[in-house]
């Protein structure tokens, strides 16, 4: 084993190909480039590649999509044969997208520290309409064997974390974190007086903003607001004006800027409680003040009243959205703690150093019970 100090390797067993999904960029892929340049370099091996990637999600195709995950297992243990060159394992969310804990007891045998980190409640079967029919495929109890088997786990927020010590006494909670040279406030200027209320997320997360359709359509009855979507599929918003963008990576950050509010319904379920105000804190970082569901790690995030607001009635989202859209003062100094607070406690710098600092505890940790154990058989 190399000595604690020198460089660090460790195998990285992604879901999902690079730049793909939300929770893997925000995460490890983000930190990345941060821990290399602190002497621990990350290889990052997916195990969906672009067409599984492609198509998993996508209707029908139930040839196409075994024979891509037939392909993806055996690319997988492949990339097993490989883990005895490295320091560390790091799993995020699971080794591979089907199956119960099979891969992940393989790696266990390697006599490698693995480090195990999730950001959602993957715990709970969760499904869309897509792949409804193949979610037990899923095994959402797996989380609890790979807790076991893993030596720390890495977690997005506080609900997460008390999952895990179930399982395992070595817990870290670590922030979805936000690039903030990326994630920038921008001069926003009202276009014709209206305020633009806006929503960022996945075709998935999507069904959220879908079931808040009554809000916004009230919203838009009350108040001349425009309502601006940003996903990777056109949302079902029938009656209700609005303005959809494909959601790119290239025009992220300029999609976001023109946003005046920012928001983030959620129901009030054990999924929901998982998340980690990914959104939230997307809009934080550009000053956009942001009005969330009042639930889960929202409530760590939002400081009610000072960066933004917390709702959990239809009465009070309209409220609080309606003072926003009325108080351009207040919009603005909402931003400003919003930026100082994404700045202060969820920076990729922030969350990246707490990450490297949990790598090389873990090693310091290993080092130490293999000189304690050299040391018991020399005697």
């Amino acid at each position: 084993m190399r000595r604690i100090g020198e460089s660090i390797s460790i195998c990285g067993l992604v879901p999902y190909p690079v730049g793909r999904v939300p929770g893997q960029r925000y995460r490890i892929e983000q930190w990345a480039p941060f821990l290399e340049q602190e002497g621990i370099k990350i290889d990052l091996l997916p195990f969906a590649d672009e067409k599984l990637a492609d198509g998993l999600y996508e209707p029908g195709r139930i040839a196409a999509k075994s024979m891509g995950m037939a392909t993806a297992f055996v690319r997988r243990f492949n990339h097993i044969a490989l883990i005895r060159r490295y320091d560390a394992v790091f799993i995020h969310r699971t080794a591979c997208l089907g199956g119960p804990a099979v891969i992940e007891r393989f790696v266990s045998l390697f006599q490698r520290p693995v480090i195990y980190d999730f950001d959602d409640s993957i715990f709970v079967l969760h499904t869309t309409g897509t792949n409804r029919r193949f979610g037990w495929l899923k095994f959402p109890g797996k989380t609890a064997s790979i807790c076991k088997l893993s030596t720390h786990v890495v977690v997005g927020n506080s609900y997460l974390a008390d999952y895990s010590r179930r399982f395992n006494s070595q817990v870290t909670v670590i922030p979805t974190s936000i690039d903030t040279e990326r994630y920038r406030p921008s001069d926003r200027a009202r276009r014709n007086g209206r305020a633009v209320i806006g929503w960022t997320g996945s075709s998935t997360s999507q069904t959220y903003l879908e079931m808040f359709a009554p809000v916004l359509r009230d919203l838009v009855a009350r108040h001349d607001v425009e309502i601006r979507v940003i996903s990777d599929r056109v949302p079902e918003l029938t009656g209700i004006p609005h303005l959809w963008r494909r959601w790119s990576a290239d025009t992220e950050t300029k999609d976001l800027g023109v946003l005046d509010v920012g928001i983030m319904p959620m129901p009030d379920d054990s999924w929901s409680r998982g998340k980690c105000s990914l959104k939230a804190l997307q809009y934080m970082a550009m000053g956009i003040p942001a009005v969330c569901s009042d639930i889960g790690a929202n409530r760590e995030v939002i400081r009610h009243g000072e960066n933004g607001f917390l709702a959990a009635t239809p009465e009070e989202w309209l409220g609080y959205l309606g003072i926003l859209i009325d108080d351009r003062a207040l919009c603005a100094r909402l931003g400003r703690e919003a930026r100082k607070t994404v700045e202060e406690r969820y920076s990729m710098r922030r969350s990246a150093a707490l990450f490297g600092e949990t790598v090389r505890q873990v090693l310091r940790d290993k080092h130490r019970q293999s000189y304690a154990r050299a040391k018991t058989t020399s005697c």
